[in-house]
């Protein structure tokens, strides 16, 4: 499987049980933060994307004998999706060799993937939890991938926190939103 997100990081508890390797690997097609997902509290996520580029991922390889049909149910359920979601890479890959990537569907118009767009979306989500747009962000950046937008966009979440570093904003922006439901004022007064 072509990992190209948080799925390098949290593969779920599914698809860990069966990862047999971890290989660095390339996207063989351009991918960009141009989805707000619900599973990360509204915050935005990388997907395919013609604005983007390719990016350093990870095929995550599954034991032997799994199954096809197992193997897309347990990328699918980890998703949050249906099957119809998992598809097969062809490009870039070796002959004999089966790869699957989730690509989920881009939900974001262009102006609401601008750089401090994005971050006011990720800074909105970051009172969901520790599934926020901010800590993607982080695990994208840690996991060594660049976008197009990766660096305006941590630059702008940054500078909406009044922060150094993501770690640091993402706490200032949990705290923040937590401030404002107490007072009844919703999750975030930013953007």
């Amino acid at each position: 499987m072509l990992a190209y997100g948080s799925l390098i990081a949290d593969s779920g508890p599914g698809l860990a049980a069966v990862v047999a390797e971890r290989v660095p690997a390339r996207t063989p097609f351009p991918v960009e933060f141009g989805r707000a997902s619900a599973r990360w509290g509204g915050g935005p996520v990388l997907v395919p994307h013609p604005d983007g580029a390719p990016v350093d991922g990870m095929l995550l390889v599954l034991e032997r004998g799994l199954g096809l049909g197992t193997a897309v149910d347990l990328l699918a359920e980890r998703e949050g999706a249906g099957p119809e979601c998992v598809v097969e890479v062809a490009d870039g890959v070796p002959a004999g060799l089966m790869v699957l990537c989730a690509c989920l569907p881009r939900n974001l118009p262009r102006p609401d993937m601008a750089p401090d767009a994005l971050a006011r979306r990720a800074a909105r989500s970051a009172g969901s939890g520790s599934r926020n747009g901010v800590a993607y962000l982080r695990l994208a950046l840690s996991a060594g991938i660049r976008t197009p937008r990766t660096g305006a966009y941590a630059e702008e979440v940054m500078r909406l926190s009044g922060e150094g570093d993501l770690e640091a904003a993402e706490r200032r922006l949990v705290a923040l939103s937590a401030a404002r439901r107490a007072e009844g004022g919703g999750a975030s007064g930013l953007g």
